[in-house]
């Protein structure tokens, strides 16, 4: 009996000091939640001093959590049936919570204070590639115990306990889930910045500076060219070279690229891939960059790594981490500054009338700018954390893309959605495509603006939705143009038959694969139907004339490739004036039937 009474004794023990480490462990991990918040809102901060404080604070409650939900007594208790199943889940779930702070996101502060942008200024004319490739290493760390701990978390049982464990999971699961895929990119990119940076060797990459005066379908014109070389962290640029002036001749149809089925047809015949200024016709920047990479090799000499295009727009952003450039004209450039400049006032400053000189010196004032920047950057003179979010801002916006001719980095550019890619739909989003072309050789649209509406409804028996793309397109030039404006503005309207001042934009609008596009009008018109096509993409096609102070409207109607409810995206030129993009719900009174 004096057994048995012992026995019981010991079993109440337990089971209350099992209790009541489990109301602390409880209290520990409660107390960590509002600090694992603050810790990221520092993190995306980069005040990586504060995170590191609030890192140890939090370690400090989930590690004694631990340590209370994995002593011997907890862990003779879980064998008991029903309750266990709540010890074993606890234990489980804290450590998972401990192992989230210490292998995922204590190296991810390491790898943060490595390659703060603060810290990555050039030091005698090198960045610190070791540095770099130490933060590297911290973030290959962490993805790998992410990993792990989302295998782990699977295994966690919790389909007889609590609900407030079951809950616990489902919570952390979320969190895990959500920064997993990001930090899984960032382990496959960082490893490839040291060889762009020129680690195992000199990299040469082409800058081609789209003029988006005279839009095509990824931005602008490749109106100028230069080289930058990348050699042990070292970065130092070339002389500009302009598009025109014989530096590079038009070649034949396919005879740099090959032409992608339906394109020669779409983009004007005779047109696509045959003059460097017109690589950026087709919006598809791995092709713009294989056709500059192909010119520049046979025309100025030597191989290619990788072709950077950005725009004057992307180089304003930019410019927000540097002070103002004073350029020979007495010009002092700044980030509100450049965009007018070099898109408009040039043309109207240097109007003499003899069209060669002022080419030449409308040219010599983008090199200079373009130049004067360019060695800000390569040199270190700039504030990193300003220059860095102006140039994510850029590949945000598609103003900054990147092509490579290794396949490993072309493919973390697309990871980092700067491959300037044709539109991809997935399972919650149909995305379309538009994209605008000069049409007079001019520099028009610097003055031309507009909107999109996009427009959805389920109309059909078979599920498929009905999708509605609508663009506006305004005119801002003065109805007195002739007299008001450069002829470098105005462009080629005399050859094209138009008033001056008048606009002529192609409008291409590409369908999802497997999509129809069944009406297209302008301003209200219908008109027929082409059957264009740029390989899988269904297109359609619109050249419009719009005079100054006019405005004009293209619609296209287009039927889903699949039946079920989905969003509807666009991906759209980058203007000088940014496009409005309206969302609505399309009548389907009003479709095609």
């Amino acid at each position: 009996m004096g057994v048995i009474i012992a026995v019981f004794l010991l079993g109440t023990a337990g089971a209350a000091w099992v209790g009541i480490r489990a109301l602390e462990a409880k209290s520990e991990l409660e107390a960590a939640m509002p600090l694992a918040g603050e810790l990221k809102a520092q993190v995306i901060a980069q005040d990586l001093d504060a995170a590191s404080d609030t890192l140890g604070q939090a370690n400090a409650h989930t590690e004694r959590a631990k340590e209370l939900t994995s002593d011997f007594v907890w862990r003779a208790f879980e064998p008991i049936p029903v309750l266990g199943a709540n010890l074993t889940a606890m234990r489980e779930l804290t450590d998972v919570t401990d192992g989230v702070l210490k292998t995922v996101v204590a190296p991810l502060i390491e790898a943060g204070v490595a390659i703060d942008p603060a810290n990555l200024s050039p030091v005698d004319g090198a960045l610190d590639l070791a540095q770099i490739e130490n933060g590297t290493t911290a973030v290959v760390e962490a993805n790998a115990a992410m990993q792990s701990l989302l295998a782990r978390i699977e295994t966690v049982d919790v389909r007889t306990t609590f609900e407030q464990l079951s809950d616990a999971k489902t919570t952390l699961t979320g969190l895990l889930d959500e920064v997993a895929p990001q930090l899984e990119s960032a382990a496959s990119i960082l490893p490839l910045v040291p060889d762009l940076l020129g680690a195992s060797g000199p990299r040469t990459y082409v800058l081609m500076f789209m003029n988006s005066a005279e839009v095509r379908a990824l931005g602008g014109t490749g109106l100028s060219f230069t080289a930058l070389t990348a050699d042990g962290g070292r970065l130092s640029i070339g002389q500009a070279v302009p598009a025109g002036f014989g530096n590079f001749p038009e070649y034949l149809p396919g005879q740099v690229v090959p032409i992608p089925d339906g394109a020669e047809a779409l983009y004007q015949h005779g047109t696509f891939g045959t003059f460097i200024p017109n690589a950026t016709m087709r919006p598809d920047f791995a092709t713009a960059g294989e056709i500059v990479s192909k010119m520049w090799t046979e025309n100025i000499g030597g191989e290619v790594d990788a072709v950077i295009g950005i725009d004057p727009t992307a180089l304003s952003y930019a410019m927000e981490g540097l002070e103002p450039v004073q350029i020979s004209t007495g010009d002092l450039v700044t980030s509100e500054t450049v965009v007018p400049l070099l898109l408009n006032e040039v043309y109207q400053r240097y109007w003499s009338g003899n069209v060669g000189h002022d080419n030449v010196m409308q040219d010599l004032v983008y090199a200079e700018v373009v130049g004067a920047v360019s060695e800000r950057i390569t040199t270190g003179q700039f504030e990193p954390t300003a220059l860095l979010a102006g140039l994510g801002q850029a590949a945000t916006e598609r103003r900054l893309l990147l092509w490579s001719a290794n396949e490993a980095e072309q493919a973390a550019f697309g990871t980092l959605g700067v491959d300037g890619a044709m539109p991809m739909s997935d399972n919650q989003t149909d995305r379309v495509g538009v994209y605008f072309q000069d049409d007079v050789g001019s520099k028009m649209s610097y003055y031309l603006h507009t909107a999109a509406t996009l427009e959805k409804a389920s109309c059909r028996d078979d599920g498929r939705q009905t999708y509605r793309v609508s663009v506006d397109l305004s005119n801002a030039l003065p109805t007195n143009a002739a007299r008001t404006i450069s002829p470098s503005i105005l462009g080629t309207f005399k050859r094209s038959g138009l008033e001056p001042g008048v606009q002529r934009n192609m409008i291409f609008v590409l369908a999802p694969p497997g999509a129809e596009i069944v009406r297209a009008t302008v301003d209200g018109a219908e008109i027929p139907l082409e059957g264009w096509h740029d390989e899988e993409y269904p297109a359609a096609r619109f050249v419009v004339t719009t005079p100054p102070q006019a405005s004009t409207t293209v619609t296209v109607e287009m039927i889903a490739p699949e039946a079920g409810e989905k969003d509807l995206a666009a991906e759209i030129t980058p203007m000088i004036n940014p496009t409005t993009v309206t969302e609505g719900v399309l009548d389907c009174a009003t479709v095609k039937e």
